[in-house]
């Protein structure tokens, strides 16, 4: 009985001491280790620049003190960036995406575009989620939504499919107004040029940070009017520009309207593979949340004049799974309301 229970004692204490394993080396992982943030789109615009600040930041409150470094991998409207992320990317919790907002949206669209599940990758949070606007240009006289349904707006877009083209799209769908979507600029860029010399009266979305920091005099003269915002609430940056979802009549519109706006709202996020211990998860999301609230980061933020409005990782998990599951119905009717009368 005596060797009985000491054995029982030796087998208590080796899985005292496995169970207690991964704790001790989650702190102790990322000790003398680089973690890549690769960031779905090309260096230059707001998730090149949210992915850099919290590069400068996070690895200061994970254990280890790791170094943090931002990799841009462009392509295929993020999907690329997110589908190596997903397949290639180690799975030790070193390896980290920062793909665009619209890639768990285009698997809800077209799940076979998509070689991955978003809501199986695990999300991380995001330091901000900017107010995405469609403007048009003050000199129009086109003020309202209201406005937009007297006459035809013109509205430049790149591609069609982005959501320079489905914000005006779904406005006409839902909300009766006249936009003409205009495809083909190559750029924002090119876009804000052609609104300035009178070619088009509007971009069909852009974030309204993404102004504050490449157009500031435009803010500042107030050369532009912000017809709406697609975002779930107002942001209070521009508390007097209406959300789209407040022009919502009955419930099916709300439910189509917040679909891109949930999408939107994922903001500039970060997210790890399937299969990284959750221990490091764990880690890592707290890191997160611990640096956007870092003096340090804020004062970085505030140099740049970048928002600072950040969701959790594990509420936006939830956000992710709820955009890749909406109901095909809901679906349906969503890429109705965004779908062109181009032949």
């Amino acid at each position: 009985m005596r060797g009985i229970a000491r054995a029982a004692a030796i087998a208590a204490g080796l899985a005292a001491a496995i169970g207690g394993a991964p704790a001790a080396s989650a702190a102790d992982f990322y000790k003398d280790k680089t973690i890549s943030i690769v960031v779905g789109s090309a260096a230059g615009g707001s998730y090149d620049a949210y992915a850099r600040l919290l590069s400068r930041h996070m690895g200061n409150h994970i254990p280890g003190t790791p170094s943090v470094i931002v990799r841009n991998m462009p392509g295929a409207a993020g999907v690329q960036s997110a589908q190596y992320i997903y397949t290639a990317a180690p799975k030790d919790g070193t390896s980290l995406g920062a793909p665009l907002n619209t890639v768990p949206l285009a698997q809800a669209l077209d799940r076979s575009k998509i070689a991955f599940d978003c809501a199986a990758l695990q999300w991380i949070g995001t330091a901000a989620a900017p107010a995405n606007v469609l403007a048009v240009w003050s000199g129009t006289g086109i003020k309202t939504l209201a406005d937009a349904r007297t006459r035809e707006v013109t509205i430049g877009a790149t591609t069609p499919g982005t959501t320079m083209e489905m914000y005006p799209l779904m406005a006409n769908h839902l909300f009766g107004t006249k936009f003409k979507v205009v495809t083909g600029y190559l750029g924002g860029a090119e876009i804000n040029l052609a609104m300035e010399r009178g070619e088009v009266e509007g971009r069909g979305s852009n974030s309204y940070l993404s102004y504050t920091f490449q157009n500031a005099e435009w803010i500042r003269d107030k050369k532009l009017t912000f017809l709406f915002q697609m975002t779930l609430k107002r942001d209070p940056i521009i508390a007097d520009v209406p959300t789209l979802i407040e022009f919502a009549e009955n419930d099916e519109q709300r439910q189509i309207v917040s679909l891109l706006a949930t999408s939107e709202a994922i903001g500039r996020p970060v997210m790890a593979p399937p299969g990284v211990p959750a221990d490091r998860i764990a880690i890592l999301r707290k890191a997160l949340m611990d640096a956007v609230k870092d003096p340090a980061l804020r004062a970085d933020a505030a140099k740049a004049k970048l928002e600072i409005q950040p969701i959790s990782g594990e509420d936006m998990q939830k956000m992710i799974e709820s955009i890749v599951h909406t109901k095909p119905d809901i679906v349906e009717k969503y890429k109705e309301a965004v779908r062109s009368n181009r032949s």
